[in-house]
């Protein structure tokens, strides 16, 4: 399975960057997941959890207050006002 950059930052900074296999979250329109070569575009995001499998196949789960996401070609990046990692 492919790779895929992603970042997730808040104003307090980065709390994610690295290479990521599959980011999944609730947009506007509802639950919806990203993997390598998605087609771009941008959503607003609702508070969710946030899973993201990283490139070693570690599963992440977090918290967002919401955001939003943009999918590019050269990367995926969820901007969030709030969001922490669960343990």
């Amino acid at each position: 399975m492919r790779s895929f950059p992603l970042t997730v930052a808040t104003p307090d900074g980065n709390c994610f960057h690295g290479e990521a296999l599959f980011l999944s979250l609730r947009g506007v329109e509802g639950e919806l997941a990203v993997m390598a070569g998605h087609a771009p575009f941008i959503t607003s995001v609702l508070p969710c959890t946030v899973h993201v499998e990283t490139e070693e196949g570690n599963h992440k789960y977090g918290q967002t207050d919401g955001g939003l996401l943009t999918v590019a070609p050269e990367g995926v990046t969820l901007l969030s006002g709030d969001f922490s990692w669960k343990e």
